[in-house]
């Protein structure tokens, strides 16, 4: 009976450490940057940053009706991870959601999502390249970039890169 509750409590750890790894992960990248941040005295959410970056799997402006038609309350921005057990984000999908249908509009890597700031306190040995990662995780994944990044895509596939006045 005793084997049967330790298998259980393991199968348990391990179901919670499947489901939650992500939150454990984003948690504490946002805890170890809220320390970084307070010793250099910024705030994450007045970095500034590029979206030129994005990787798009469609043309712009698209003629595509699911495109066309679609709200910005359509607009989907999703996290990637590199894996469920110890995840690393890996950069953020935006697609639509539109009459069951999915269509992927993009992509944007962490590796490719600059802040210029970071890149300079780097250069300048005030933080290491892990540390500029883990703030650029905390920049791209904040719910006011979030938000910018949906009306830029949104812009983005209306309008087109270069809009013409």
């Amino acid at each position: 009976m005793n084997n049967l509750y330790f298998l259980i409590g393991i199968l348990l750890f391990f179901l919670t450490m499947i489901l939650f790894s992500s939150q454990f992960y984003i948690f504490a990248t946002r805890n170890y940057t809220k320390a970084v941040s307070k010793r250099l005295g910024f705030k994450v959410k007045e970095l500034h940053y590029s979206l030129d970056q994005i990787i798009y799997f469609i043309s712009l402006p698209s003629n595509l009706p699911e495109v066309r038609n679609a709200k910005i309350e359509d607009l989907v921005i999703e996290q990637d991870y590199s894996c469920y057990l110890f995840p690393k984000l890996k950069g953020i999908k935006i697609w639509i959601h539109s009459n069951k249908n999915r269509l992927e509009l993009g992509y944007l890597p962490i590796e490719n999502f600059r802040l210029p700031s970071l890149d300079k306190w780097e250069n300048e040995g005030k933080i290491s390249d892990e540390t500029n990662f883990k703030i650029s995780i905390c920049k791209l994944i904040h719910p006011k970039t979030i938000k910018e990044i949906r009306e830029e895509v949104f812009k983005q596939i209306q309008i087109g890169r270069y809009e013409i006045s």
